[in-house]
C-alpha cells in the first residue's frame, strides 16, 4: 500500500490534475463532448501496475481495456519540417504489443490539457495506429490505419501526452520535449521513437530519434527497438550546499515521492532542524531547506538519503550525504603567483592556495584590482556555480586556459580554472585583490615590474612567485620572478621560488660521476643539483677539459629557482660528442647581495659503462 501511495504522489506532483471541457471529433464519430464537471482520476487500486518494468500480461484479462499498457504511444512526429521524407503531417503512432485486439472506443487522449475521445477504432495485436489533425489521413493512409482527430496538435516545444482506457486508468505517458532527441535533430523532421514498447517506467530515457533517412516509420516497428528494462536504481550526481541552507542533490533519473518527501532522509546530525524538502522531477533534483539558525560556519554535517526508489522500482542504496560551509578569513587562501605581463596572445593569471584546512567555495570568492583612490573596482567572481578548492591546493585563475596552457606547462590542468569575468592586470604595476562572500579581503599585493630579478631585462611572460607563506603578500621581498627551469611560471602548482623548509644537504652535487653518453639508457647524463632554499642566484657553468680549455657554456646567467637540476648530456660547444676523458665542471652562484660560491668539480666521460 505505501507504494502505491508514493505512485499516486508522483503522478499527482509530477503531472497534476487534469481536466477538460474539450470537445473531440474525427471523421467517422462527428463531435463527442466531455461535460464541464466531469475529470479523469487515477484508481489506486490499479496504480500499482504502472510502476512494473513490463506490461501486464494479455491473461490478466480477456478485456484488453482494463490492462494497463495494453496499448502504448510509440512514435512521435511533433515537428516534420524541414521534410526528410515523409509527408508535412504531425502525428502520433500507437502500438498494441499484447496478443488481444484492442478497441480504443471510449478511450481518452490528453495532449497536455487537451482532451480527445477516441472514436470506435481497433488496433490489432502489434498492430499500429496514426493519429493526425484533419486532413492528414489521406498523406498518412499510405503507412496504415489512420484516424483523424479535431484540434490534434503536439506542441513543439513540449507536453505530457497520456493515454486512459474507459475506466479512466492510465495505460501510457510520455512527457515530450524536444531534448529527447539526439543533438542536432530537435529542430524538426525526424521523429521520437519508442525503444521498448513493453517498459511502461521511465520513459525519459525509453526514447531516441529515429534512424530513418526518411524522418520516421510511421505504421511499421521503430528502428529503435530493443529490449530495455530498467534494472539500475537512481544514483547520485553531485550534492551542493547552496546559502549556508540549502541542500541540493542531483540525480541520475526520476523517482518516487513519499507523501511526505521529509521521509526520504534520516540520521541527521545531532540539532540540525529541516524545515522542508522539495522536489523537482524534470531535473531529478531534491533540494532540502535546512534552519539557518541550526547551521554555523565551518561545522560538518551529514543526512542519510534512503529509500529511494525509481518510477521502475528500483531502490538505491542508503547513501550518507555530507555538507558545510566556510567563509574563509585573512591568511585562510593566499594569493601565490601573479602574471600581469603575458606574452602576446597569452593571458594573466592569479594563482592563490587554499591555507585555511577547509575546502572552500569558489563561487564564494572574488578577485579585484583598486583605483588610484585605493578603492576596490572589478570585482569578479572566480564561478557562477558551485565548485569546491581542496586544501593545500593551487588554483590559477584566468580569462583564458588557453592563453596560459600554450605558453606554460603545468602539473596540474585541471588546476587551471577559466572565468567569466577577470580583472584588468596592467604591465607595469597594479593590486591584486582575493575577497570573500561579504567582500572583505582576505589577501592582496601590490606588484610593480621592478620586482623582478635585476638580471631579467625584458619581463613579459615571467611571472612574480611568491617565495613565503609565512610572510605578508604586501612585502615586496618576499616575491621573484619564476624560475627559467620551470618555464617563467608555474601554473597551478607549487612555486619555483617557494621557500623550501629543509634545506639539509649539498648546495651543490652531481650524479653520476661517470657517464657515457651512448643513448643505452645507462647514465647518460650528468645531472647538476643546486639546492640554495631560495630564489635569485644565478647560475654558470662552464665544462673544461683535461687541459683546461672550455669545451662547453652550460648555463651561462641562469635565473636558478630554489631547488633546480641542470643536465649535460655530453655534447660540446659544436654540439658533437666531446672525447672520452675526464673534465671539469666550474660552477659559479652569485646573488644581487653579493654573496657568491665557485667550486669545481671532476667527471668522466666514457663511451661505455
Amino acid at each position: 500500500m505505501v507504494v502505491k501511495i508514493y505512485i499516486f504522489i508522483f503522478l499527482l506532483v509530477h503531472f497534476g490534475p487534469i481536466e477538460s471541457n474539450r470537445a473531440i471529433s474525427d471523421r467517422n464519430s462527428g463531435e463527442k463532448p466531455v461535460s464541464d464537471n466531469e475529470q479523469l482520476f487515477f484508481n489506486e487500486r490499479n496504480m500499482a501496475d504502472v510502476t512494473k518494468p513490463y506490461r501486464l500480461s494479455a491473461e490478466v484479462s480477456e478485456s484488453a481495456q482494463q490492462l494497463v499498457g495494453a496499448v502504448v504511444i510509440n512514435e512521435i512526429m511533433a515537428d516534420p519540417t524541414p521534410v526528410a521524407g515523409l509527408p508535412d503531417r504531425e502525428y502520433l503512432e500507437l502500438y498494441n504489443p499484447g496478443t488481444t485486439v484492442v478497441n480504443l472506443k471510449g478511450w481518452t487522449l490528453a495532449l497536455g490539457s487537451k482532451l480527445k475521445i477516441f472514436p470506435d477504432v481497433t488496433v490489432l495485436s502489434g498492430g499500429y495506429l496514426l493519429i493526425t489533425a484533419p486532413g492528414g489521413a489521406k498523406d498518412l493512409q499510405q503507412y496504415g490505419k489512420v484516424v483523424e482527430i479535431s484540434g490534434f496538435l503536439v506542441n513543439n516545444d513540449g507536453l505530457t501526452i497520456s493515454l486512459y482506457d474507459t475506466d479512466k486508468r492510465l495505460a501510457d505517458q510520455v512527457v515530450y520535449t524536444p531534448a529527447l532527441h539526439k543533438k542536432g535533430y530537435e529542430n524538426g523532421g525526424y521523429s521520437l521513437e519508442r525503444i521498448d514498447p513493453d517498459r511502461l517506467c521511465g520513459q525519459r530515457f525509453n526514447w531516441a530519434t529515429t534512424l530513418s533517412p526518411k524522418g520516421g516509420t510511421p505504421g511499421s516497428e521503430n528502428t529503435v527497438r530493443a529490449a530495455n528494462p530498467d534494472r539500475d536504481p537512481p544514483k547520485i550526481l553531485s550534492t551542493t550546499f547552496a546559502g549556508h541552507s540549502k541542500l541540493v542533490v542531483q540525480l541520475s533519473e526520476s523517482f518516487l515521492i513519499p507523501v511526505n518527501p521529509v521521509d526520504l532522509l534520516k540520521n541527521i546530525t545531532a540539532g540540525v532542524v529541516i524545515d522542508s524538502v522539495r522536489t523537482d522531477q524534470n531535473v531529478f533534483l531534491i533540494n532540502v531547506y535546512f534552519r539557518p539558525s541550526t547551521i554555523r560556519n565551518g561545522e560538518n554535517y551529514s543526512v542519510v538519503l534512503y529509500g529511494l526508489t525509481d518510477e521502475c522500482g528500483n531502490t538505491m542504496p542508503d547513501k550518507t550525504l555530507k555538507f558545510s560551509y566556510y567563509i574563509p578569513v585573512k591568511s585562510d587562501l593566499l594569493i601565490s603567483e601573479v602574471l600581469f605581463n603575458p606574452y602576446p596572445d597569452g593571458s594573466d593569471f592569479v594563482e592563490i592556495y587554499n591555507n585555511s584546512g577547509h575546502e572552500v567555495d569558489l563561487s564564494g570568492l572574488y578577485l579585484a584590482t583598486r583605483d588610484n583612490a585605493k578603492a576596490l573596482k572589478q570585482i569578479s567572481q572566480l564561478s557562477v556555480c558551485q565548485q569546491y578548492m581542496p586544501v593545500g591546493s593551487y588554483l590559477a585563475v584566468t580569462k583564458s586556459r588557453k592563453g596560459v596552457l600554450d605558453f606554460y606547462w603545468s602539473k596540474c590542468e585541471e588546476c587551471i580554472l577559466q572565468t567569466e569575468k577577470f580583472p584588468t592586470l596592467t604591465d607595469l604595476s597594479g593590486y591584486v585583490g582575493l575577497l570573500n562572500e561579504n567582500q572583505e579581503v582576505i589577501d592582496e599585493m601590490e606588484y610593480t615590474d621592478g620586482m623582478h630579478h635585476p638580471f631579467i631585462s625584458k619581463t613579459e611572460g615571467i611571472s612574480l612567485e611568491r617565495i613565503s607563506f609565512s610572510e605578508p603578500a604586501s612585502r615586496k621581498e618576499n616575491w621573484h620572478s619564476a624560475g627559467k627551469s620551470a618555464g617563467f611560471a608555474t601554473p597551478g602548482y607549487q612555486n619555483s621560488a617557494c621557500a623550501k623548509a629543509d634545506l639539509a644537504g649539498k648546495l651543490i652535487s652531481i650524479n653520476p660521476e661517470i657517464f657515457s653518453p651512448n643513448g643505452d639508457g645507462i647514465n647518460d647524463q650528468l645531472n647538476i643539483y643546486i639546492n640554495t632554499g631560495e630564489p635569485g642566484w644565478i647560475l654558470n657553468i662552464t665544462i673544461l677539459n683535461y687541459a683546461g680549455r672550455a669545451v662547453r657554456k652550460l648555463a651561462n646567467n641562469y635565473l636558478a629557482g630554489s631547488s633546480d637540476q641542470v643536465a649535460w648530456d655530453g655534447l660540446g660547444s659544436d654540439y658533437q660528442i666531446v672525447q672520452p676523458g675526464i673534465y671539469i665542471l666550474d660552477i659559479l652562484l652569485f646573488e644581487k647581495t653579493g654573496k657568491h660560491l665557485r667550486v669545481r668539480y671532476a667527471c668522466v666521460l666514457t663511451d661505455h659503462l
